[in-house]
C-alpha cells in the first residue's frame, strides 16, 4: 500500500457531510485554501463496518 497521495487538497475544513446507504456512508468535506481561496471537496466511502465503527465513537463508545 502507498500512503504517498496522487492529489491532495489544501485548506481548512468548513463544511462536512455523511450520508448513509445501503454500502455504508460518504463523508464529504469542503475546504477552502486561505491563499488562494479556491474551493475542494474530497470524499471517503465507508463499508457497513466502517460506518458503524464512527457511529460508536461518536457516540461515545
Amino acid at each position: 500500500m502507498n500512503d504517498n497521495p496522487d492529489i491532495e487538497i489544501f485548506g481548512a475544513a468548513y463544511k462536512m457531510t455523511v450520508e448513509r446507504d445501503a454500502e455504508g456512508a460518504v463523508i464529504v468535506a469542503y475546504t477552502r485554501d486561505p491563499k488562494t481561496g479556491s474551493i475542494g471537496r474530497s470524499w471517503i466511502r465507508l463499508d457497513g463496518a466502517g460506518a458503524d465503527y464512527v457511529r460508536r465513537r461518536l457516540d461515545g463508545q
